[in-house]
């Protein structure tokens, strides 16, 4: 990853993904394997195929140790613990990424409240897609 290390790098959750949002905002896009496992309708699975093809999204895995440390964050705040697996894996993936690229900006995309919480709470930046976040 640190050869992997851009300016800006989004964490997209599956509700970016289906706004097709690497293919519309300039940046470093991945996502994690969770994510793509919910893309199920066909035409979302192409146009994630098209993003991948393109290279305008990236799947990653997420490290135990980086996943540790979403758990342990989010049972700090009761509000937290109805994070989805896959809103685990999205935290644990952009926290991964800010301790190996510390250089870069990394930013979480999702309209999920909760995750927009958890990444406030993680010290991490997050972007909508559609609604207003969390302020």
């Amino acid at each position: 990853m640190k050869n992997d290390c851009h300016q800006i790098i989004i964490v997209n959750d599956t509700g970016a993904i289906l706004a097709g949002l690497p293919l519309s905002l300039p940046a470093k896009h991945v996502t994690t394997e969770q994510v793509v496992s919910e893309v199920i309708d066909r035409e979302s699975r192409q146009l994630l195929s098209t993003m991948i093809e393109t290279q305008r999204l990236n799947v990653l895995s997420t490290d135990s140790n980086s996943l540790m440390k979403a758990k342990i964050l989010t049972k700090k705040s009761r509000r937290l613990i109805k994070l989805s697996k896959t809103d685990l894996s999205v935290l644990a993936l952009a926290l991964s990424i800010r301790e190996r690229c510390p250089e870069s900006r990394v930013l979480v995309a999702t309209d999920d409240y909760t995750l927009q919480e958890a990444v406030r709470i993680a010290g991490l930046e997050f972007i909508t897609i559609r609604y207003k976040g969390i302020r």
